[in-house]
């Protein structure tokens, strides 16, 4: 039977993050698709092929008591391989955000990763690079977590680690960290789980935790202006160390002798000058330079296509789907919808 377009995305992603769990995948990588419906991930750990299970075309059902989500596929709906022992369920949150739950019991790593139908395919004439930029700036704090470093922190005190990457049509956010004691763990000042009494949940701290930061990205980021300088330079480093790898060089050519009237044809990486229009936004030169801060577009950009019909979202933990599916909906129900008039950071 043929899979629904969105659910596919949804497994795929699911497994791309279960193979992230348990290799640092290169930000940088390439999916391959044929009719065998199998993906290969060429990353700095070499080639990794997968085939994808099928998932049946299901109505969506009433939601379960005490959640006004809705389980778009739950349990036996799904069709996987005999060994495979995880507990699947899909849903959809009343933002109409699309999630994937995986419960393993028996993962020694529990991940998220959140999806995004935006890439620099969708970068405006004037700012190329904006939605690498993007990327970048959602790391660096958001009105609940103020700190820059308060998302990495926590995440590599628990174990874990995290990363993005930015592709033509898509922008991919994902992290691990580890399952650590579900029954007598809770969060110390410094943001680590160490021994205590009060836990009642079954969900990691770690992993709850990090969901809570994790989907401010998507929320109410910070765009903070202290930090457009630093980050404007770190993508111009990065656009210059990528003149010594063979392929960026043949992909630059690909785009340079393309259709220009095409969206593939863009500077997807951006630099300095293409993110500031033509100039310096600090300095003695900065008045004279002609450039201009990128935040007023990127406000515009995260606030069009920042929006829950427009990502998807996978969570893999220890514990229940019911638990893992309360914790995801505490953690990402303020997520804007499309369709919500309040456009934050506007």
């Amino acid at each position: 039977m043929q899979v629904e377009g969105q659910m596919k995305r949804l497994i795929l992603l699911s497994q791309l993050l279960l193979l992230q769990t348990h290799a640092f995948v290169h930000p940088f990588f390439h999916t391959t698709f044929a009719s065998t419906n199998s993906y290969e991930l060429n990353g700095r750990h070499g080639k990794r092929r997968s085939t994808l299970f099928s998932a049946p075309v299901v109505e969506e059902t009433a939601p379960a008591p005490l959640s006004k989500s809705q389980t778009v596929a739950d349990g036996d709906e799904f069709v996987k391989p005999p060994l495979d022992k995880r507990s699947y369920r899909a849903i959809k949150l009343p933002n109409n955000l699309q999630v994937l739950l995986v419960s393993d019991p028996e993962t020694d790593v529990e991940a998220g990763a959140v999806h995004v139908k935006a890439g620099h395919f969708d970068d405006p004439a004037d700012r190329a690079g904006l939605a690498h930029f993007n990327e970048h700036m959602l790391f660096l704090g958001s009105e609940k977590y103020t700190k820059e470093d308060e998302f990495e922190k926590f995440v590599a005190k628990n174990g874990g680690n995290t990363n993005a990457y930015t592709d033509m049509e898509d922008t991919n956010y994902y992290f691990n960290v580890a399952p650590l004691d579900h029954d007598d763990m809770v969060e110390d000042e410094e943001g680590s789980c160490k021994s205590g009494e009060d836990t009642d949940s079954k969900v990691s701290l770690a992993l709850s935790g990090a969901l809570d930061r994790f989907a401010q990205f998507f929320i109410a980021p910070l765009f903070n202006e202290d930090a457009v300088e630093r980050e404007l330079r770190a993508i111009n480093s990065e656009h210059l160390n990528s003149f010594t790898s063979e392929s960026w060089r043949n992909y630059l050519l690909l785009k340079a002798t393309g259709d220009q009237s095409h969206p593939f044809s863009k500077f997807g990486c951006g630099n300095y000058n293409t993110l500031t229009d033509g100039g310096d936004i600090e300095g003695t030169d900065a008045a004279s330079s002609g450039g201009s801060s990128p935040i007023p577009a990127l406000k515009s950009f995260w606030g069009k296509k920042y929006v829950a019909e427009n990502m998807m979202a996978c969570v893999v933990g220890r514990a229940s789907l019911d638990e893992l599916q309360k914790v995801v909906e505490e953690s990402f129900e303020g997520v804007r919808s499309s369709g919500d008039a309040k456009t934050k950071n506007s």
